[in-house]
């Protein structure tokens, strides 16, 4: 099913549907501030392992955790020290996924044959106001084709997954501008992808280079 809803302003009482349709245990496919994503309860083991059902992937996959500010994203992740939480309150909300070991909170069925998950603090009204309505992090992935491209039309998106996911939310077109990936796990920052982040904000490589992935 498809639902639209407003991107800028998303109405309160259609927030309050998603937010009920994930409480019971539902699979979505949301907007965000780069690409749109499939995202579930994080917390909820059977919604998990229907989310990897609908994408096609193992547990052994590194997902993203979808979070509204920076003290959940502290439960989450291990090792934001003073200044990697500074970096991050400077840049965020917007369009990048910090890499970083997992702390215990964590579901162990998210950590088969890793320890590290990504974190997201995504700029996008709807994301942002179903994480407040929800008080509640998302598990989160991209919805990508069969040919691994991303999918960023809701409507190609609600014909290809009808009746694997539970509902998919229209917030337009998105442009093809993945988050920029940046891995904080281990002792150097490392750049795994450039998207649409700008590295150069994050001031995190200036010592150490540019390591890339």
């Amino acid at each position: 099913m498809l639902l639209t809803i407003d991107p800028k302003e998303p109405e309160s009482w259609l927030v309050a549907r998603i937010v009920q349709l994930l409480r019971r245990g539902g699979v979505v496919v949301l907007p965000t501030d780069t690409v749109y994503s499939y995202a579930c309860l994080l917390h909820d083991g059977e919604a998990v392992e229907r989310l990897y059902g609908a994408k096609g992937i193992s547990g052994a996959k590194r997902l993203s955790i979808l979070v509204g500010d920076l003290a959940t994203a502290a439960r989450y992740a291990k090792g934001m020290t003073t200044p990697v939480f500074r970096m991050m309150k400077r840049v965020l909300p917007g369009p990048y996924t910090f890499i970083f070991e997992a702390t215990s909170e964590v579901p162990r069925t998210m950590l088969r044959k890793r320890r590290t998950i990504g974190v997201r603090f995504p700029d996008c009204p709807i994301v942002l106001a179903i994480l407040k309505e929800l008080g509640a992090p998302l598990l989160s992935t991209s919805v990508r084709n069969d040919a691994d491209e991303w999918l960023l039309d809701p409507a190609q998106i609600e014909a290809k997954l009808a009746g694997t996911v539970d509902l998919v939310v229209d917030g337009g077109i998105l442009p093809n501008e993945p988050s920029t990936v940046v891995d904080l796990s281990g002792d150097e920052p490392v750049l795994v992808r450039q998207g649409k982040g700008d590295v150069a904000a994050l001031e995190l490589f200036a010592q150490v280079g540019l390591p890339r992935g």
